[in-house]
């Protein structure tokens, strides 16, 4: 397990954020598509029928395919992946050649040619903009030089003058540059998103939901420092001889249910979740989120702990399998904590004696019998208003790699209740 403090999302989460807004982002396009051809197909009808234009009873039936075909590609794309991927290619493959025919046809049939001609320009800048919702700024510039080419066309049928041929094309292609600035804004802001959601949920992982507010707040978790903390370790009694007559399926069912119990009291006591440890786990308090009362809060998340673990027993028993028991040591002292590892590796952890001196506590729960808690005399002087909370003496033990001797209590309150916070 690993706290990576870069904050580049994994290249799937970005490319899976990508192509979700991609495809709704095309769904939309089609839904525009199919209500400018309504409208149009609306127009063209009534020009034809009520007003017996001739231009638009001649080219009518050609808006009324295009409606057609709009509304299919609009259905279709939201019952098939398929067909929503192709429709991207619809503005240069489909409408542009439509809109060019229909004012083909209706060359002719105005006052003035070069008004057919220019009205089609203004439907090419439309188009150029519609296809800015594929998210793909070389198909807007595509877009951009397919409208100059039919534009043209139409120009030159319509004997436009020489100036036309150099404006529209700098209109289209300023156009596509201006818009082509929309996807890349979108894309940016997808890659932002991800960044955001992959940080929220790799600080989920080891911080509590308030905490993990904090450090994404504050943006970073820092490089390292010497601070004071409450250490807690805690392990799973016996496991290695009853992991052996487990179905692998089984240990690791009993492992998540484990931990899953655990991490919850951890977040809810406001600590962070160092690593696992196979069958046992690591979690301080007081880092990267100063806590005054961390030794306090240390203690009460080992009691919750304890009747977290009576509760998972009580459901092992229900279902047939054996019980397990918990040993937890809690040690509280200054420790370095920070981003540990190489570059492209690192974890925010806690290193120095004070993690050492809480593991060897654990350690002890064995040598202890009715004993699930150990805690240090360190401990027990910084809780200094534990109120409901006591502490009973249990011996005075050489620690591996420590001087003097250390006096090791077990943590109890006087009711159930004030075990959570």
């Amino acid at each position: 397990m690993k706290k990576n403090q870069s904050l580049s999302p994994p290249p799937d989460l970005f490319e899976e954020s990508l192509v979700q807004a991609r495809k709704e982002s095309a769904i939309y396009m089609n839904q525009i598509r199919f209500g400018v051809a309504s409208a149009f197909g609306a127009l063209f009808l009534y020009g034809a029928l009520r007003l017996n234009l001739q231009s638009y009873r001649e080219t009518g039936w050609l808006v009324i395919l295009y409606w057609i075909g709009a509304g299919l590609l609009w259905a279709g794309s939201r019952r098939s992946g398929r067909i929503l991927t192709a429709s991207r290619f619809a503005v240069p493959l489909l409408d542009m050649p439509f809109a060019t025919l229909i004012q083909w046809l209706r060359l002719g049939y105005e006052d003035a040619d070069s008004n057919t001609a220019v009205f089609s320009l203004s439907v090419y800048l439309f188009l150029v903009l519609l296809s800015t919702f594929s998210m793909r700024v070389r198909q807007t510039v595509v877009c951009a030089v397919i409208g100059t080419v039919l534009f043209w066309i139409l120009a030159l049928a319509s004997g436009l003058s020489a100036i036309s041929f150099i404006s529209a094309p700098v209109m289209l292609m300023m156009t596509a540059w201006m818009a082509s600035a929309l996807p890349l804004r979108q894309t940016r802001l997808i890659r932002e998103a991800a960044e955001k959601q992959s940080r929220r949920d790799r600080l989920a992982l080891y911080f509590s939901p308030g905490v993990a507010e904090m450090i994404e707040a504050r943006d970073e978790l820092g490089e390292g420092e010497s601070c004071e903390i409450s250490v807690l370790f805690c392990d799973i009694r016996g496991f290695t001889r009853m992991s052996e007559t487990m179905e692998a399926r089984d240990v690791v069912k009993l492992l998540n249910e484990f931990h899953g119990r655990m991490v919850d009291a951890i977040f809810r006591h406001g600590g962070t979740l160092d690593k696992y440890l196979g069958d046992g786990l690591l979690a301080y308090f007081n880092a990267p989120v100063p806590q005054h009362d961390h030794a306090e809060r240390s203690v009460r998340c080992a009691l919750a702990m304890i009747t977290e673990l009576k509760m998972l027993n009580q459901h092992r028993e229900a279902r047939g399998e054996p019980v397990i028991g918990l040993g937890i040591g809690i040690h509280a002292g200054y420790a370095v904590v920070g981003n540990i590892g190489a570059t492209h590796r690192r974890e925010f952890t806690a290193i120095g004696d004070t993690v050492n001196v809480a593991s060897r506590l654990q350690h002890m729960t064995r040598d202890h019998e009715g004993t699930d808690i150990l805690v240090s005399d360190a401990v027990v002087e910084k809780c200094n208003a534990p109120g409901d909370l006591k502490f009973q003496e249990v011996a005075e033990v050489d620690v591996r790699g420590r001087d003097q001797r250390l006096r090791i209590f077990a943590p109890s309150v006087l009711s159930p209740e004030a075990e959570s916070v």
